[in-house]
């Protein structure tokens, strides 16, 4: 009987430890974004995605229709030659971009500030 409940508060910080250190981490995240200067790069736009997200419980689902919500991801390829920068950006900015269009990327340490399209 006494295994049952140490079971238990194992369980429970082994799920605090996991919060706070994703807590942790975000914040860090956000900080280093923050902190960092705003750099400009030439870049191409080589491939957007639109994920579904649901962020209710299973319990709010059930009570209240479903509303579609989506998360908005574009990864952007210097033209310079590099990695791919992947962004997160909202549905606007992603509606306003074509997979080829050339421009100059603003970003902010992983934040996604602002895409200026090449005039022809």
């Amino acid at each position: 009987m006494s295994k049952m409940p140490l079971f238990f508060i194992a369980v429970v910080a082994v799920i605090v430890v996991a919060a706070s250190f994703r807590f942790v981490q975000q914040r860090r995240q956000n900080a280093e974004n923050d902190a960092a200067p705003v750099m400009q790069r030439s870049v191409l736009v080589a491939t957007k995605r639109e994920i579904p997200t649901n962020e209710r419980r299973s319990r709010q689902r059930q009570v209240t229709p479903v509303e579609d919500t989506m998360r908005y991801e574009i990864w952007f390829r210097p033209q310079s030659g590099g990695l791919e920068l992947k962004m997160r950006v909202t549905a606007e900015q992603y509606h306003s971009m074509s997979v080829g269009d050339k421009g100059m990327l603003q970003y902010k340490g992983t934040r996604f500030e602002g895409f200026v399209p090449e005039s022809e």
